[in-house]
């Protein structure tokens, strides 16, 4: 069984950095999207249990939230929580946070649809799936989610 916290650590490479010195935008979601890999891989849904059990999980929908630069070499992890779940669908609140200071440096809202591989359709987490997520959600207890949750782009009108 995996308990929280879940972290996924990795460090800004060198062709991550954009024209502004810091780590690309696209990164960000590339590291997101390994971190819900890794986790999966963890609950029984890795790349060979996928094969075995014709199923996966596609994302529904991302959201990013950029708070800090992130500057070449800096090492960070990633902690995986889960902010809502259902039979088919979990929705993962992620936070980035930059090891040498250990401040929030980004956020990522995801969700994700477990589907049925041969009908390319929604379709229930198998039952020991399903058994871990909930258990990795119980074992969160009571987390105070970040204003970035749910956050919805705009402009401040005054």
């Amino acid at each position: 069984m995996l308990y929280f916290p879940f972290y996924d650590k990795d460090y800004v490479r060198d062709e991550w950095i954009d024209r502004n010195g810091h780590m690309n935008d696209a990164e960000y979601a590339r590291v997101f999207s390994l971190a819900i890999d890794h986790f999966h891989d963890q609950v029984g849904l890795t790349n060979e249990e996928r094969d075995q059990r014709e199923y996966t999980v596609f994302t529904l929908e991302t959201h990013i939230t950029y708070i800090k630069e992130m500057k070449q070499g800096t090492p960070f992890k990633i902690e995986v929580s889960i902010y809502d779940m259902d039979e088919k669908r979990t929705h993962f609140f992620l936070t980035l946070i930059n090891e040498h200071n250990n401040e929030v440096s980004a956020t990522a809202e995801t969700m994700m649809m477990g589907m049925d591989r041969q009908l390319r359709q929604p379709a229930p987490f198998p039952d020991d799936v399903y058994a871990h997520i909930q258990t990795y959600v119980e074992s969160q207890g009571d987390v105070t989610f970040p204003k970035q949750l749910g956050h919805r782009i705009g402009i401040p009108k005054q």
